[in-house]
């Protein structure tokens, strides 16, 4: 392993070993949940610990930024496809009447 595997490896478990201290230690720790939208309110019945509401948060984080960096990636490769295709099309190799043209 080279030396820049065995520092990511060391920071992966660092932040692996705080996240792990941080669930142990705050498991305890509960919060109501509530949302009211002056037309639709919901409560949750039972407190939710902490550690797993921002486990969830994040992880709906990263499942909708994932989705929107995908739709923004299959949107940019089918544009590249698309322009790829008309460069192409217009750097065709000319007729053979055209290739004998000194001047061109």
């Amino acid at each position: 392993m080279t030396a820049s595997r065995w520092i990511l490896l060391v920071v992966v478990l660092l932040v692996v070993g705080l996240l792990a201290l941080f669930t142990v230690q705050n498991l305890g720790r509960t919060t109501d949940l509530s949302i009211d939208l002056w037309v639709w309110a919901a409560h949750l019945r039972q407190p939710v610990p902490v550690p797993f509401l921002l486990l969830g948060a994040f992880a709906l984080g990263l499942l909708l930024g994932g989705t929107w960096g995908l739709a923004g990636r299959l949107t940019a490769s089918s544009r590249i496809a698309r322009l790829e295709q008309d460069l192409a099309r217009h750097n065709r190799t000319p007729p053979a009447a055209d290739r004998d043209d000194p001047w061109g």
